[in-house]
């Protein structure tokens, strides 16, 4: 695995959801094989965790000060990842296609081009579906797809 010691993600929360439960469970796994890589993750806001968290999870602010690679989860974790800091790498694992269910809130075609075409950042998808229609919607690459969040296979991106 080289020297990689730590690494962080960025989820809106870590409550009842099933990003934050694969989050949680792969990383819980990670801690239990490879003690001697220090995942911590930094959350939007704070919500009673889905599983218990066997690593960090901190408010997002604290992610300023954080070394280590960082993965954005999230079209609104991959905008503040945008102007984060970073040593090495910025990541946006997109879990899901924000856009094409956007009943929240309407943003607008460049608001999301600004975050999926940012080039500090790299992209990985959760399918090959997925990564068909963000290369579609935005010509933009994208290199790995990981299913689940599975931590070995992102591990090996960002090693």
């Amino acid at each position: 695995m080289g020297d990689l010691k730590t690494f962080n993600v960025l989820l809106k929360n870590t409550g009842s959801s099933q990003l934050s439960y694969y989050v949680i469970r792969n990383i819980n796994e990670l801690c239990e094989t490879r003690p001697e890589i220090d995942p911590v993750v930094f959350c939007e806001s704070q919500n009673k965790n889905c599983i218990p968290p066997n690593f960090a999870i901190m408010d997002m602010s604290e992610c300023w000060g954080a070394k280590g690679d960082k993965i954005a989860t999230s079209v609104s974790t991959a905008r503040c990842l945008i102007d984060i800091p970073c040593e090495r790498r910025k990541i946006f694992y997109v879990w899901d296609l924000e856009w094409i269910n956007h009943s929240r809130k309407v943003q607008s075609y460049e608001e999301y081009r600004n975050v999926y075409c940012n080039n500090s950042i790299e992209i990985i998808c959760r399918s090959e579906s997925h990564k068909k229609i963000l290369e579609n919607s935005f010509n933009r690459h994208v290199e790995h797809i990981v299913d689940d969040f599975n931590i070995s296979q992102i591990i090996e991106v960002i090693k």
